[in-house]
Formats: structure tokens, C-alpha cells, sequence
């Protein structure tokens, strides 16, 4: 189910697909660690994150292609657990950035960060969200994937 309301996105996924569809929208975000709960009794991992909207890129009166941020929060329901690499336990304090969500199977996701940083999630079923929770703001920047695609 995709929403736009007031030009923000709201996103459920309850399949492997729907998981691939907000992966391919949360790809590039940053947060901070300190925004990333796990809260065991409601089986339920939350991330603020400040995502970068690849679905939007409009070209402004100039001809410049004009960017937008948007502050985000993702959230993962009926988690049983959370395991988290070494890399990930290391970077306390510091920013990421969400490179990846990906369902390996219906009982399991994988979120892969920048510096090599992971966390597996064991979940009941797959239940994501994505939900926009302020306006678009510009930036002036689109984040770039150095050493992909090129050609020697």
C-alpha cells in the first residue's frame, strides 16, 4: 500500500517484494545511532533517519535537477530478534548510512549500513513501514556510488 499525503510518503510491506520496494526508497539515508531502538516488549525496531528522495528530483526553473531530503521513520514489527555484527556494536556515536533492507526469507531481514555495519533481524512475519513524518527539504547534493559501473 503507497500513500502520498501532503507529499509524504507512507509505505507498508508485508512480502519479500514490498520489502525491496522501501529498500530501493531508504537506499542513501542517514542516521545516528542513537536513533536506531530496538523495543523488545513490542517487538518492534524503529530508525529516524534522514532519507534522500529518489523518487523526486524535479528539474527547477534554471534546468538544475533539485534534490530533496525528508526525515523518515522506518520501522520493523513482530521482531523476535536482533543481532547486530561487530562493525555495527563499533559505532556508537557515529552516523550511517542505510545502504540496504533485504528479506532472505519471510522469518528474516538484513539491513546493511555503510562501514560495513549489519543487523539481522528474526521476525514472525514480515511487517515494515515507512512513513514520512516532515515536509521535503532541499539539498544540494545526491549521493554518489564511486566504483559501480565503471568500465576499466
Amino acid at each position: 500500500m503507497l500513500a502520498q499525503e501532503e507529499n509524504r510518503l507512507a509505505l507498508k510491506a508485508v512480502c519479500r517484494d514490498g520489502g525491496t520496494l522501501i529498500s530501493s526508497l531508504l537506499q542513501d539515508s542517514v542516521f545516528h545511532l542513537s536513533a536506531c531502538s530496538f523495543y523488545r516488549s513490542k517487538e518492534c525496531l524503529r530508525l529516524l533517519l534522514n532519507r534522500f528522495c529518489w523518487e523526486s528530483a524535479p528539474f527547477g526553473a534554471d534546468g538544475a535537477q533539485i534534490f530533496f531530503r525528508v526525515h523518515s521513520g522506518f520501522y520493523v514489527h513482530k521482531v523476535k530478534s536482533v543481532v547486530a555484527n561487530e562493525n555495527f556494536k563499533n559505532k556508537r556515536g557515529s552516523y550511517l548510512n542505510l545502504l540496504a533492507v533485504q528479506a532472505p526469507t519471510n522469518k528474516s531481514i538484513n539491513l546493511t549500513f555503510s562501514e560495513n555495519a549489519e543487523l539481522h533481524l528474526e521476525v514472525e512475519d514480515i511487517c515494515i513501514y515507512l512513513k514520512d513524518l516532515h515536509d521535503k527539504h532541499p539539498t544540494p547534493s545526491r549521493p554518489e556510488h564511486h566504483g559501480y559501473g565503471d568500465t576499466a
